[in-house]
């Protein structure tokens, strides 16, 4: 009989010997952190004390859990095990305080989006791209019309999140998307890691963009609205500029899949990689099981 549990510090060597049956799986190099988080985290299906499986639930927002990180067995495989699972992932998370759950899967994975959409009733919510840039040139004159949100864009940027208030932006795990707030926005200001087109204080902004610069020379680049688009160009010439003076070669990206094809239309440029799935979501209010 199947049981879960919430995998502990001491259930790390066992985790990292299930998961060499999974080539290069970005999780064995995860673990130390999932088992650490306080709230959520990696969870294990049990058989007779063996691990068949792995699952992840993440809290991105205290109100949202993602899901993510389900690994079956091959020998388990086809046998009912990751619905099962995952069903117990949606329950988890409506335990755990979360009102909505999403997961993020491959166009292609047919058996996971049979599971969420037919079994459980979750609904496509967006689509999404992960990708590479390189190659980028920065201008040699920074542009004009785009550049760093000062203090004085607060409520142009206020009135630009009430027209896009259902977006969904990416954080700091370019493939956990959750919903924006403007307290994201706040934070990432801070961080002087929003741009806006245009910088003149009176003019509706025409495009947003919220980046961070992260290690190995590497920009990530989780949010980017166009609004009209007249000034979407100068922005990412803004952004080039911000790469070129960090000594940046890679812009990595995780946007919903309209945005993501404005944003690589715009560069011009072909990603050396890229990932396209849908997000799932299901509004775990409505769940009375």
């Amino acid at each position: 009989m199947l049981r879960y549990v919430r995998a502990s510090v001491e259930d790390q060597e066992k985790i990292r010997d299930f998961l060499r049956q999974f080539i290069d799986d970005y999780l064995t190099d995860q673990i130390e952190q999932l088992v650490a988080q306080r709230v959520g985290g990696l969870y294990l299906a049990l058989e007779d004390e063996q691990i068949i499986g792995t699952a992840v639930i993440a809290l991105p927002k205290r109100h949202e859990a993602y899901l993510s990180g389900m690994r079956i067995a091959p020998s388990r495989q086809g046998q009912g095990v990751a619905e099962a699972f995952t069903k117990f992932q949606v329950a988890e998370a409506g335990r755990l305080g979360a009102g909505i759950a999403r997961a993020l899967v491959h166009q292609d994975n047919q058996t996971s989006l049979h599971i969420l959409q037919e079994s459980l009733g979750f609904h496509v919510a967006d689509g999404w791209m992960v990708g590479t840039l390189s190659g980028f040139e920065a201008p040699d004159v920074p542009p004009l019309g785009a550049g760093p949100a000062w203090a004085v864009d607060k409520e142009r940027i206020l009135s630009f999140w009430y027209r896009f208030a259902d977006d969904l932006w990416a954080g700091q795990n370019l493939w956990a998307p959750h919903s924006l707030t403007m307290e994201d926005i706040w934070q990432r200001f801070e961080n002087s890691g929003v741009a806006v087109a245009p910088q003149t204080e009176n003019l509706e902004i025409d495009t947003l963009a919220m980046y961070r610069v992260g290690k190995k020379k590497t920009m990530y680049i989780n949010y980017f609205r166009v609004a009209e688009g007249r000034l979407a160009p100068d922005l990412l010439a803004y952004l080039w500029v911000e790469a070129r003076a960090w000594g940046l070669e890679h812009v990595h990206y995780g946007l919903p899949q309209k945005q993501a094809e404005k944003f690589l239309s715009i560069s011009g440029l072909t990603p050396a990689d890229t990932w396209t799935g849908l997000v799932l979501e299901k509004d775990l209010s409505m769940t009375h099981e």
